[in-house]
């Protein structure tokens, strides 16, 4: 394939200290910089031309040494009742730099995890469900371990994971949080009630709502974008998909400084944010593995999808299609969808309070149903802009690969000006809303 037919960056880049920036920026001259982009360094920025002066060594990577050979790793504890239920938790391998941050922090947490069910399934406990442990390769070039991976068992994967869990440059710092599918937050929310905090005191439930002035609603997480490797689970195959994390100020990333030396001193000095991350992973994978039904809440997923429809309206007030575009249909459908949920989770939480709970043939097949949830929500042939992402509830924005963007079949043809194509993906989203509420009306009858 010639290089110039890919959409490849075309601009090198390198991350360097405030010390070498300093004798760059400083002396140029030229028109003053957007207030958005002048820095932290105590001069006015400049956009050039000149006079600072620099000579640089490029080595390129072109043809043959171009291709480099990557592994990924994989590791797996087979389930003693639900073998073919499979929980994924994985982290990439490679980096930037030294990366202990990004991504050694995560790696070891998978690592360590791992470590704690190994030791669990020798002494005779193995897990309900099967949990595979993961490393990646090449994550840093564009999700490529991860991603071959995934394509590779597409559909080994789309009938078998109830979940992925990824880290990818946890653990930083002593402030918690967390992002991943709505229907994966409340579980996120219960692990950090029995968990200690790095810093303390209390859990880290306890130091979080602390932070937050006990304010309970400011105790949110993320929705899943792009730049790691839950895309292609989560954004490829619409399987639920999530991570957890302490952060704090760092302005290391993907450069030389984000060593151990870095870390040991001013990241997570003690290894106490690292301990607690990995405690953190090994109680979501457990409850994942082990609870008779799925800890998947899609009451809180129709909750919070119905709430971020305001981004559509507020694109389509913008646009003044208000007469020609409407999103009610789609709040119904999610209304529909969670007063569904709701009638679920009471059921469901009845049953598990009886004598006995749910025998494993019916809790299998509520939970096959639960699997087909969020799958539901995706459609084979994708995005208009993108067909390999297939999933419309979130996609990494097309105009910025990190950011978030919800609804992204409907919000790309508001960003481009489609008011036609806009009213088509309303009504495809809608019907697949209401596809995906049968999913959960068969959950609900396999559990009478």
């Amino acid at each position: 394939v010639p290089e110039d037919s890919l959409d490849i960056p075309k601009i090198p880049i390198i991350p360097m200290s405030y010390g070498n920036a300093r004798r760059f920026l400083e002396p140029m001259t030229g028109p003053a910089v957007p207030q958005s982009w002048q820095g932290g360094l105590p001069f006015h920025y400049h956009v050039g031309p000149g006079p600072a002066r620099s000579r640089m060594k490029v080595k390129t990577e072109r043809g043959a040494r171009a291709f480099h050979k990557i592994w990924n790793t994989v590791g797996m504890i087979r389930g003693s009742r639900w073998p073919d239920e499979w929980v994924v938790v994985g982290g990439h391998r490679d980096a930037w730099g030294p990366g202990a941050r990004d991504n050694v922090s995560g790696t070891v947490s998978v690592l360590e995890t791992a470590r704690a069910f190994a030791a669990l399934a020798r002494d005779g406990q193995k897990p309900a469900r099967t949990v595979v442990f993961a490393t990646w390769d090449a994550e840093e070039w564009g999700l490529i371990g991860s991603t071959e991976w995934v394509e590779e068992l597409e559909d080994t994967l789309r009938a078998h994971v109830v979940a992925y869990i990824n880290e990818d440059g946890t653990f930083s710092g002593p402030s918690f949080g967390g992002g991943g599918s709505p229907s994966l937050k409340p579980l996120f929310r219960a692990a950090t009630r029995v968990v200690p905090d790095p810093v303390g005191p209390g859990t880290v439930y306890d130091v979080w709502l602390k932070a937050h002035n006990g304010d309970t609603t400011a105790l949110t997480m993320g929705n899943l974008g792009g730049g790691s490797d839950f895309s292609g689970f989560y954004h490829h195959l619409g399987i639920p998909s999530g991570g957890i994390g302490f952060d704090g100020p760092d302005g290391i990333y993907h450069s030389m400084y984000d060593s151990y030396d870095w870390m040991t001193r001013f990241g997570d000095p003690a290894y106490k944010a690292h301990r607690a991350g990995a405690q953190l992973v090994a109680v979501i994978l457990g409850r994942l593995a082990n609870s008779d039904l799925l800890p998947l809440d899609y009451a809180a997923f129709g909750t919070e999808l119905n709430g971020l429809v305001a981004q559509l309206d507020s694109g389509i007030a913008k646009k003044q299609w208000k007469s020609s575009v409407t999103t009610q249909a789609l709040k119904d459908a999610l209304d529909r969808f969670t007063a569904v949920a709701r009638a679920f989770n009471a059921a469901r939480d009845s049953a598990l309070a009886r004598a006995g709970g749910v025998d494993s043939a019916r809790a299998q097949r509520v939970n096959q149903a639960l699997m087909l949830v969020e799958r539901r929500l995706t459609r084979p042939e994708g995005l208009v802009s993108r067909p390999w992402f297939k999933s419309l509830q979130f996609a990494a924005d097309l105009d910025n690969g990190y950011a978030t963007m919800a609804f992204p079949s409907v919000n790309e043809a508001i960003r481009y000006a489609d008011a036609a194509t806009a009213n088509k993906e309303l009504v495809d989203l809608v019907n697949r809303v209401d596809q995906a509420r049968a999913a959960l009306v068969e959950a609900a009858v396999a559990l009478r």
